[in-house]
């Protein structure tokens, strides 16, 4: 039997209705514009922010309505277990983060949205603020070079701000019940170990601040003939983000001083 293909259900509506509400809330400002190539897919790569539901939407409709750029996000797994959230994720143009649905989206030309750090990225714990935690993953650049895909980078600023946390993953894990509770094996299975324990905020409601994204100009992977060039180039990439945030913070700054003054 033929394997059916893989349907990619994105809603510019439901997209536009969630960065409505996210872009009145925290007025975001996007920068690097130029950098963006509208005819020609790449993978998005950048920075994941805590509970990575608030900046994402944001980005994916300025690039979709801006841009007319249609990105699939690729999302940890945990998305799809759960009834009802899982359709809406889908809806928002997001698949299983594994290489063989990427590959099926690349084939059918769409521009692939990734976050290195995954669901660990997301979970952060007190002091993690845009830490990139990629772990030693090179799964996402070997498929875009297998797909002649440019890297774009991007940059989030904001999200990892918007809450102080009241409990993290570092807490419980010192917890002698909490280990207890992590020997039984489908427990620690499904919090992966520990590794999967959302933060606790103090407050449900985010600190309304602006947010800031920006794009940089891309990056081609031809040059790269072997895995140490490879890990170099990871290596450089994640660099070139880390020095962005902290260029991004600045701008902020200035950006809101001058409208104080003004």
């Amino acid at each position: 039997m033929k394997q059916k293909a893989l349907q990619i259900m994105h809603s510019p509506k439901l997209i536009r209705l969630i960065s409505g509400l996210q872009r009145f809330y925290f007025s975001p400002t996007y920068l690097g514009a130029e950098n963006l190539v509208l005819n020609q897919p790449a993978m998005y790569v950048g920075n994941h922010t805590i509970y990575g539901v608030l900046d994402s939407p944001m980005l994916i409709d300025y690039l979709f309505h801006e841009h007319k750029i249609a990105v699939v996000s690729l999302a940890d797994h945990v998305h799809f277990h759960i009834p009802l959230w899982r359709d809406m994720v889908k809806r928002v143009g997001a698949i299983d983060g594994v290489q063989a649905y990427a590959r099926e989206a690349m084939q059918q030309g769409y521009s692939i949205l990734v976050f290195p750090g995954g669901g660990r990225e997301v979970v952060k714990r007190k002091g993690e603020e845009y830490q990139l935690i990629w772990k030693q993953r090179y799964g996402f650049l070997k498929l875009a070079q297998e797909f002649d895909y440019d890297i774009a980078p991007f940059i989030a600023l904001g999200g990892d701000e918007v809450f102080d946390l009241a409990l993290d993953a570092n807490s419980l894990l010192k917890q002698k019940w909490f280990q207890k509770l992590l020997s039984y094996p489908q427990i620690d299975k499904l919090l992966r170990h520990g590794e999967m324990i959302p933060s606790i905020p103090k407050s449900i409601i985010p600190r309304r601040i602006p947010f800031y994204f920006k794009f940089l100009p891309r990056l081609s992977l031809k040059h790269i003939q072997s895995m140490d060039e490879m890990i170099e180039f990871r290596e450089q990439l994640q660099q070139q983000i880390y020095a962005e945030i902290e260029w991004l913070k600045q701008y902020r700054a200035d950006h809101l001083k001058l409208d104080q003054t003004n």
